[in-house]
Protein backbone atom coordinates (compact mmCIF):
# COMPACT_ATOMS: atom_id res chain seq x y z
CA UNK A 1 0.00 0.00 0.00
CA UNK A 2 1.42 3.34 -1.10
CA UNK A 3 0.90 6.78 0.42
CA UNK A 4 -1.08 7.95 -2.62
CA UNK A 5 -3.55 5.09 -2.06
CA UNK A 6 -4.00 6.08 1.58
CA UNK A 7 -4.50 9.76 0.75
CA UNK A 8 -6.93 8.87 -2.05
CA UNK A 9 -9.18 6.90 0.27
CA UNK A 10 -9.25 9.50 3.09
CA UNK A 11 -11.94 11.61 1.36
CA UNK A 12 -10.23 14.95 2.07
CA UNK A 13 -12.96 16.91 0.26
CA UNK A 14 -15.03 16.93 3.46
CA UNK A 15 -12.32 18.99 5.21
CA UNK A 16 -12.73 21.76 2.64
CA UNK A 17 -16.49 21.78 3.20
CA UNK A 18 -16.04 21.96 6.98
CA UNK A 19 -13.53 24.81 6.61
CA UNK A 20 -15.95 26.69 4.34
CA UNK A 21 -18.78 26.28 6.84
CA UNK A 22 -16.55 27.50 9.72
CA UNK A 23 -15.42 30.50 7.70
CA UNK A 24 -19.02 31.34 6.85
CA UNK A 25 -20.04 31.16 10.53
CA UNK A 26 -17.14 33.40 11.60
CA UNK A 27 -17.91 35.88 8.82
CA UNK A 28 -21.59 36.09 9.78
CA UNK A 29 -20.65 36.50 13.45
CA UNK A 30 -18.17 39.29 12.69
CA UNK A 31 -20.73 41.07 10.51
CA UNK A 32 -23.39 40.91 13.21
CA UNK A 33 -20.87 42.17 15.80
CA UNK A 34 -19.84 45.07 13.55
CA UNK A 35 -23.43 46.24 13.09
CA UNK A 36 -24.45 46.05 16.75
CA UNK A 37 -25.62 49.43 18.08
CA UNK A 38 -23.26 49.13 21.06
CA UNK A 39 -20.24 49.35 18.71
CA UNK A 40 -21.41 52.50 16.93
CA UNK A 41 -19.40 54.84 19.18
CA UNK A 42 -16.23 52.76 18.81
CA UNK A 43 -16.43 52.83 15.02
CA UNK A 44 -17.28 56.53 14.86
CA UNK A 45 -14.11 57.28 16.85
CA UNK A 46 -12.06 54.99 14.63
CA UNK A 47 -13.48 56.69 11.55
CA UNK A 48 -11.96 60.04 12.59
CA UNK A 49 -8.50 58.69 13.51
CA UNK A 50 -6.87 59.41 10.10
CA UNK A 51 -7.90 63.06 10.42
CA UNK A 52 -6.73 63.42 14.01
CA UNK A 53 -3.61 65.57 14.31
CA UNK A 54 -2.82 64.42 17.85
CA UNK A 55 -3.53 67.83 19.39
CA UNK A 56 -5.89 66.41 21.97
CA UNK A 57 -5.00 67.40 25.51
CA UNK A 58 -5.32 64.78 28.19
CA UNK A 59 -7.87 65.73 30.81
CA UNK A 60 -6.25 67.02 33.92
CA UNK A 61 -6.11 69.96 36.28
CA UNK A 62 -6.36 73.42 34.78
CA UNK A 63 -4.61 76.45 36.21
CA UNK A 64 -5.56 80.09 35.99
CA UNK A 65 -3.11 82.94 35.45
CA UNK A 66 -2.83 83.81 39.17
CA UNK A 67 -1.86 80.26 40.13
CA UNK A 68 0.77 80.11 37.38
CA UNK A 69 2.20 83.50 38.38
CA UNK A 70 2.44 82.41 42.01
CA UNK A 71 4.19 79.18 41.00
CA UNK A 72 6.70 81.02 38.84
CA UNK A 73 7.57 83.44 41.68
CA UNK A 74 8.11 80.49 44.01
CA UNK A 75 10.42 78.89 41.48
CA UNK A 76 12.34 82.17 41.08
CA UNK A 77 12.70 82.51 44.87
CA UNK A 78 13.91 78.93 45.17
CA UNK A 79 16.58 79.45 42.50
CA UNK A 80 18.11 82.45 44.32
Amino acid sequence: MRLSDIMGHMNLASYAEIALALFLLVFIGATIWAYLPSNQHRFSLAMTLPLDDGARVAPGPTFDADTLAMASTKIDEAMQ
